[in-house]
């Protein structure tokens, strides 16, 4: 069960108690993201981000700020995605009262003093060449680029060098003072939670007034062009293990067929008895990291496949993983397939829901992007609806090869690829 309600100044809050557990996750979450940005103001989502752990009038510098949140043994941190904005702390339900204090005062106080903005400037640089330089971390950002190919949805979150270093003070602000607003925020916290929390999360957050309209605008997200010439991207390294990332247009987070491909995507590559699984690593030995999984944003999506595997073995599974999907189009799946892989979907579930922060960041998400709030368990329960018909439909609408986008990274030459 949950509770949600709002504030005077309009913020949302959705408290979500958890009977067993002695921590409290208080999480945070803006509807705002790198796809909201102007080509020019690449990655200036990420960087704001970066820059609420940099002091406030409160807490004049990142010293204190973590070092208060540290001294309580908790977990911190902040993400920022194509279309959310997210940060949170997870402590003792003891420190409840401090850990709301410190967010609210980050989100809505922090001093963006311009000397440690522009130091902060070539620590992100350092992150996006610590991507870059790591296949395993950035074929996501190489497979995105081709599969959202002329929209801002195919850009790197975190910008480029060339981005984060212009960016000027002034835009950088006017770009938070559109989005950080109270009424276009929403509270969630999850775990252990006292009877004190309401007036804490009001105390600390109801007295923040709006200083100017929020803005709801974000660019459109289209798929790429789907000439074959177009449907391919291959970053040249030499390295020991390709990456391949393959994908199709898929669902976005509000489809009625999320719960069948949630179930589809179990069987092809979600477990260690996945169809994947067996037959590219089990049967043929081609890779060591085999799955399968799908991408839901707000009004698009896609279902992906991704290995690690000798470049030698590149076209060899390719050809696997399409007769795998071709084989569940043409016949569907086997009823223990079925059932195995609900139950499985089942027992990751009970273990996620142990964690208040995976319970926080669920309902975070459904509050910002859901027509309407579903539970875990509501969402569990369409799952165990799913037939085999079901995934033969799911499998059929995705899985079209002419639309198929293929991302690799390797000493490979674009030429030398099948698909």
């Amino acid at each position: 069960m949950f509770t949600q309600y709002t504030l005077p100044n309009k913020t949302r809050v959705i408290l979500i108690p958890q009977e067993g557990t002695m921590s409290l996750t208080t999480q945070v979450m803006f509807p705002v993201g790198s796809r909201f940005e102007t080509e020019k103001m690449s990655g200036v989502s990420h960087y704001i981000e970066h820059l609420m752990f940099k002091g406030t009038e409160k807490r004049k510098n990142t010293l204190t700020l973590t070092r208060e949140i540290d001294r309580l043994g908790a977990e911190y941190n902040a993400f920022t995605g194509k279309e959310y904005t997210g940060y949170y702390i997870k402590a003792d339900t003891s420190h409840a009262r401090t850990a709301i204090d410190i967010l609210s005062d980050m989100l809505f106080h922090s001093k963006f003093d311009p000397k440690e903005m522009e130091r902060e400037k070539t620590v992100i640089c350092e992150e996006i060449k610590m991507y870059r330089d790591n296949p395993l971390m950035s074929i996501d950002n190489v497979f995105e680029e081709v599969m959202f190919a002329g929209c801002p949805m195919g850009r790197d979150i975190a910008g480029t060098e060339k981005h984060v270093m212009s960016f000027d003070r002034n835009d950088v602000l006017a770009y938070k003072e559109k989005y950080y607003q109270p009424d276009n925020m929403v509270i969630v916290l999850a775990g252990n939670i006292d009877e004190k929390v309401r007036g804490w999360v009001e105390q600390y957050f109801g007295n923040v007034t709006s200083t100017g309209k929020t803005s709801h605008a974000k660019k459109e997200a289209v798929f790429g062009a789907t000439a074959k010439s177009d449907r391919i991207k291959v970053v040249q390294k030499q390295v020991d293990q390709t990456q391949l990332m393959l994908g199709f247009p898929a669902f976005n987070y509000n489809d009625d067929r999320n719960p069948a491909a949630a179930v589809l995507h179990t069987i092809l590559g979600g477990s260690m008895c996945s169809r994947l699984f067996i037959q590219v690593r089990e049967r043929r030995g081609l890779a060591y990291m085999v799955r399968s999984r799908r991408e839901t944003y707000s009004d698009i999506g896609y279902s992906y496949v991704r290995a690690g595997l000798d470049p030698k073995n590149l076209n060899k599974a390719i050809a696997v993983i399409q007769d795998e999907i071709q084989k569940i189009i043409d016949k569907g799946v086997t009823p223990q397939e079925l059932r195995d892989a609900k139950s499985h979907s089942r027992g990751a579930l009970a273990l996620a829901l142990e964690d208040s922060s995976f319970r926080a960041n669920w309902f975070a998400q459904e509050s910002l992007f859901a027509n309407k709030i579903e539970t875990p368990q509501e969402v569990s329960a369409k799952m165990d609806e799913v037939s085999n018909e079901d995934i033969k439909k799911v499998a059929k609408t995705i899985f079209k090869m002419n639309q198929m986008r293929v991302a690799v990274i390797g000493p490979t030459d674009e030429k030398d690829i099948v698909f």
